[in-house]
């Protein structure tokens, strides 16, 4: 590549028809600078006409004027895919990428980023660029034409249809190589787009996200500005009569609205607890972190039926989790913790017990029982019956992504959708299902005082043996 004399950002200079390429601010801010920091996942949920495609082609001549790197004495160029979740809109981001870069046959059309073209094939939808690289076409109608070796970029518009094949086909390809995804489309459905899009909006460094709406391009807003509008009127007149409200916000608005297959509804406003200890009787739940997953632990008042404490973490060893757990238990005066003790959670729950004199109540692991769980759950927060830490966003997070998935057979599984998280929401269900269960033995603090268990009958339903119902 050094004889091109061409880089990023110099390659710029000559992206807009010859022209310097100049980004509007918004893909100044959500996309080159997020690429300069080093986030390895952007997701940019956009509004129609924002300008996605010309941020993309930016992001792809950075790309492909790359050095190749060497890895055990192989020599390893820029391999580029851009897609789209069907031919048709496969193509529509891939015109644009095609015609900065490969001439016309007859040599009329010289492309502004020609001088890195090395040759092309039409039919496979391949560029090659000199040096090495490669521009892949793909599209989600073929799943395994995803996968690869040491791919260092994906492009993915139309994000939000593309089904989990060709995620599962392509992320191990960037896994290898520590590449790039840039994830665009329009905020619609729980699948992977919007798991990654979730995760961005939290504290994962390689994730970043932001929702670009239609106004957010200069160009609408001349538009709107010579006609005496306002940008948002302008382009409500465009859309009047077309779209339904939520239509209209996901695609000229970037916002995420609908809620099809939600398994909770109207849970925000119980997100009141303010995670305060009173007289209790206080119970633990606990749902351990498997590989990525987090382990989470909700400490409940069983009289108030509010959660009043919280632990959550990753990546760290099960010998150093399970003194913190024993800790918040005993800081509690928890009467027990109920958790999942089969498999990896056998040796924390024996840890527990012996070590840290933990009383352990044990969730059966099945999809019944999980279907059991989280039914409880539902009907508890539609009946009010619980309230929740304010500031857990994370669990408001999760509840919002949690569905309920029918598989061919037709069996019904609750879980979050690919690519996110559900510990939160499992912990909560493993301590609501106790505190529904033992409400009765507690009266409700605003109209009777606290209950003093002292009654033998009373006490030996929260000391229930292992396995008993408690």
């Amino acid at each position: 590549m050094a004889e091109l004399r061409y880089s990023y950002p110099a390659v710029w200079h000559v992206l807009n028809r010859g022209k310097p390429y100049e980004p509007f601010p918004w893909q100044i801010q959500h996309l080159h600078a997020q690429v300069d920091a080093g986030c390895t996942r952007i997701v940019l949920p956009c509004g129609r006409r924002s300008g996605k495609s010309t941020g993309l082609i930016a992001e792809v001549a950075r790309e492909v004027t790359t050095p190749p790197v060497t890895i055990w004495g192989i020599q390893h160029s820029p391999i580029v895919y851009i897609g789209g979740s069907t031919s048709e809109t496969a193509m529509r981001v891939w015109d644009p990428v095609w015609r900065a870069f490969v001439p016309s046959e007859s040599g009329d059309y010289i492309p502004p980023l020609g001088f890195l073209y090395a040759g092309h094939d039409k039919n496979r939808g391949l560029i090659e660029i000199r040096g090495g690289a490669k521009i892949m076409r793909k599209t989600a109608d073929d799943p395994r034409s995803w996968q690869g070796e040491r791919v260092t970029l994906v492009g993915a518009d139309e994000s939000q249809d593309y089904n989990e094949d060709v995620w599962e086909a392509v992320m191990p390809s960037l896994l290898e190589s520590g590449g790039r995804l840039i994830a665009i489309g329009i905020p619609k459905g729980k699948g992977r787009f919007r798991s990654y899009y979730e995760r961005g909006q939290g504290a994962d460094a390689n994730f970043y996200s932001a929702s670009v709406p239609t106004s957010a391009n200069p160009i609408i807003a001349a538009q709107a500005k010579a006609q005496g509008m306002t940008v948002e009127a302008f382009i409500r007149s465009e859309a009047e009569g077309d779209l339904t409200d939520d239509e209209y916000a996901r695609q000229y608005l970037a916002q995420w609205r609908e809620e099809e297959g939600a398994v909770f509804a109207g849970f925000a406003r119980y997100f009141t607890g303010a995670g305060e200890a009173y007289r209790g009787p206080h119970i633990m739940s606990l749902d351990l972190g498997k590989m990525h997953d987090y382990t989470v632990a909700y400490v409940g008042d069983v009289a108030r039926q509010e959660f009043i404490a919280r632990l959550r973490f990753n990546r760290i060893d099960y010998l150093d989790q399970v003194p913190q757990i024993a800790a918040l238990y005993h800081r509690y005066g928890c009467r027990f913790v109920h958790m999942d003790t089969n498999g990896a959670g056998e040796a924390p729950a024996e840890l527990l017990r012996r070590e840290y004199g933990c009383h352990v109540i044990p969730f059966p692991w099945s999809n019944a029982s999980k279907q059991a769980l989280i039914s409880v759950m539902v009907r508890e927060v539609q009946r009010g019956k619980i309230t929740f830490l304010a500031d857990d966003l994370m669990l408001q997070k999760e509840m919002g992504l949690f569905e309920g998935v029918v598989s061919p057979g037709g069996v019904l599984r609750y879980e979050a959708p690919k690519g996110f998280f559900d510990d939160c929401v499992i912990a909560a269900a493993l301590l609501i299902q106790k505190m529904a269960r033992n409400k009765t033995m507690a009266k409700n603090p605003i109209y009777a005082p606290y209950v003093t268990f002292g009654e033998p009958t009373k006490k030996r339903r929260l000391f229930a043996r292992e396995g008993g119902t408690v």
